[in-house]
């Protein structure tokens, strides 16, 4: 069972399904300490059935009844038998805690959790209310973690010491309970963190003459730090839905940038505006920056239509629209009816189409391809 368990575990961080602390995590140790309770179980039932497999194996032939049994045993062996057939029904009676509670054959070591505080990791919960960390009576463990509701009724009840008391003790939390009697209190007030939802992490930030703002790891918005409006001008960054980091990474890794690891200047990445337009990065920022005259991105426009900036702009903002709904064949087709350009790219194409390509395109409407 361990085995199994152990290779689930194993698949899992290779395709990396969970992280310390998430509610996977949390679940996949619940579990393991229910399977590490059941294999000692099992050693117990074993261990149990061996002792009255001892006595029994004393004698020969079969018995009809418990009273001549217990006849030719002495009182000692038929307790011990009796009692150990009895062992193996507790020991696999996972509702039955005697085998834990009297730690059989030493199996069962107290199990003590080390709480930490909330704050574990990068991973950040979307609490909501205010979180008080809660020590022990010398303040030398964590108890709990409870909202701040709870905090207040536990502190009208008189269970909770606060800083700033006489005796308050340097430790692990700002909150000590009086005395230990008030720990299991306290603990089955532990916020379930399989309960709480976590907040997207922070994945880079820009700067910019307006704030900061940071977003998650697939460009949308987490943080504007920054005043929304400045002498009766609106900031732009409340009108950014997400930032194109898919472009910004490719950018980075041609330039053998890493991308987050220095400030990020808002102006080096493009993004898309809650209207659904697309503003490009600003094409003289990066060149002035990172010397790009030889990237494709600062060569001549791709079109004569394109020499035009703004038009330029207006296509780009087109295609990243197009690529956004993922568009497909017979949209795309749709869309050049729409404009009259449906015949005009149809000879386009076929100007720059191989005599392979045109017979195996005719094959294709013969249905032969």
């Amino acid at each position: 069972m361990k085995k199994e368990f152990n290779e689930l575990v194993s698949t899992l961080k290779r395709w990396d399904l969970y992280h310390k602390n998430d509610e996977v995590h949390i679940a996949l140790t619940d579990l393991e300490n229910k399977i590490d309770e059941v294999m000692k179980r099992i050693d117990c039932a074993m261990r149990s059935n061996q002792d009255s497999n001892s006595i029994v194996m004393q004698f020969v032939g079969g018995f009809q009844d418990e009273g001549l049994l217990k006849q030719t045993l002495n009182h000692i062996d038929f307790e011990t038998l009796q009692r150990s057939v009895y062992d193996v029904d507790i020991a696999l009676n996972l509702n039955d805690t005697e085998c834990i509670d009297n730690n059989w054959y030493e199996l069962f070591e107290p199990y003590k959790e080390e709480l930490q505080p909330i704050a574990v990791g990068n991973i950040e919960y979307d609490f909501p209310e205010e979180v008080y960390t809660i020590g022990n009576a010398d303040n030398t463990e964590i108890v709990a973690d409870v909202y701040e509701s709870v905090f207040d009724s536990l502190c009208k009840l008189g269970l909770i010491r606060c800083e700033g008391e006489n005796n308050f003790p340097f430790g692990k939390a700002n909150y000590i309970v009086y005395n230990n009697f008030s720990i299991p209190i306290v603990k089955s007030n532990q916020i379930d963190l399989s309960k709480v939802p976590i907040k997207n992490e922070e994945f880079i930030s820009f700067e910019s003459s307006w704030g900061y703002i940071s977003c998650d790891k697939d460009g949308n918005i987490l943080n504007i730090d920054g005043e929304e409006e400045i002498d009766g001008e609106r900031s732009y960054l409340y009108d950014i839905a997400k930032f194109d980091l898919v472009e910004y990474g490719k950018f980075c890794e041609s330039k053998n940038i890493v991308m987050g690891e220095f400030g990020e200047d808002i102006l080096a990445v493009g993004f898309w505006k809650k209207d659904g337009t697309y503003e490009k990065a600003d094409k003289d920022f990066r060149k002035n920056v990172f010397e790009d005259s030889d990237d494709e991105d600062f060569n001549d426009a791709p079109t004569e239509l394109c020499i035009d900036p703004t038009k330029h702009e207006i296509v780009n903002s087109i295609i990243s629209q197009l690529k956004g709904i993922e568009v497909d064949g017979e949209t795309m087709e749709y869309i050049l009816e729409q404009v009259g350009m449906k015949e005009q790219v149809l000879k386009q194409l076929f100007a720059q189409t191989t005599n392979d390509e045109i017979d195996y395109l005719h094959d294709v409407r013969n249905g032969k391809g």
